[in-house]
């Protein structure tokens, strides 16, 4: 029955994680401000594409903290990549630049 399906899931532990989870959402909540304020002042072209860097900063943590991508030639195709991502977002930047 239901109650007993209920009965069976695992605790929250809200005890532990309160202080933790309180914070993830804090800083969830402060990065989605301010990638709105981003876009309103840069425009989309180089808010967005700012915001969206943060995939950047995921991957390094996964090469280096979580070992997640593994061998020389992939790490070295990531950081192409990423290099082709920052040209990118930098030649994005100029939109703003009068001339």
């Amino acid at each position: 029955s239901f109650y007993t399906a209920y009965l069976h899931l695992p605790s929250f532990h809200f005890q532990k994680m309160w202080l933790s989870g309180g914070l993830c959402g804090l800083l969830w909540s402060v990065g989605n401000f301010f990638s709105i304020l981003s876009v309103k002042y840069l425009g989309e072209g180089v808010g967005y594409s700012v915001v969206q860097s943060n995939m950047l900063v995921s991957g390094m943590w996964g090469i280096f903290y979580f070992h997640e991508v593994q061998g020389a030639v992939t790490i070295c195709k990531w950081y192409m990549s990423a290099i082709f991502a920052v040209c990118g977002i930098l030649l994005l930047s100029y939109e703003h630049h009068k001339k």
